[in-house]
């Protein structure tokens, strides 16, 4: 009899050493859950921002083109144009004067624009492969 209540204790403690573990266990698996799924839409809001940046710096990179053509446009057409006016200071001369020093500021803004970020990011952009997508 006095082994039955011995083996009875041991199969009781065994159980709840078991119960015990198991919601360690439990407990554990619940935190790691809760973490990977913070991880996970941090990753999403960190893949919406990267592609915002992408497409922001693609509408940059175009601006800053569509200005240097637009700037070379008007200096050929002021070294092309000849003042007809017989005064010292021409208003058209003055307006056309304006407007390059007003393109050239924009110019040399975006152009350290485009330097300040590759000086951020580096010249492999935001970590985005275009040529890992089609792997």
């Amino acid at each position: 009899m006095a082994k039955e209540e011995s083996t009875s204790s041991s199969v009781s403690t065994n159980s709840s050493i078991d119960d015990e573990n198991y919601y360690q266990l439990l407990e554990a698996f619940k935190e790691t859950h809760k973490e990977a799924y913070r991880l996970t839409l941090l990753s999403i809001q960190y893949k919406s921002k990267n592609n915002w940046m992408e497409n922001r710096v693609k509408i940059l990179e175009e601006e800053l083109n569509n200005s240097k053509s637009y700037f070379e446009n008007l200096e050929m057409v002021y070294q092309n144009s000849f003042c007809k006016c017989d005064s010292t200071s021409c208003e058209n001369c003055e307006s056309l004067q304006k407007k390059v020093h007003y393109l050239m500021k924009n110019v040399d803004k975006l152009s350290k624009g485009k330097s300040n970020f590759e000086t951020v990011f580096g010249k492999s952009g935001l970590g985005f492969n275009p040529q890992s997508k089609n792997q």
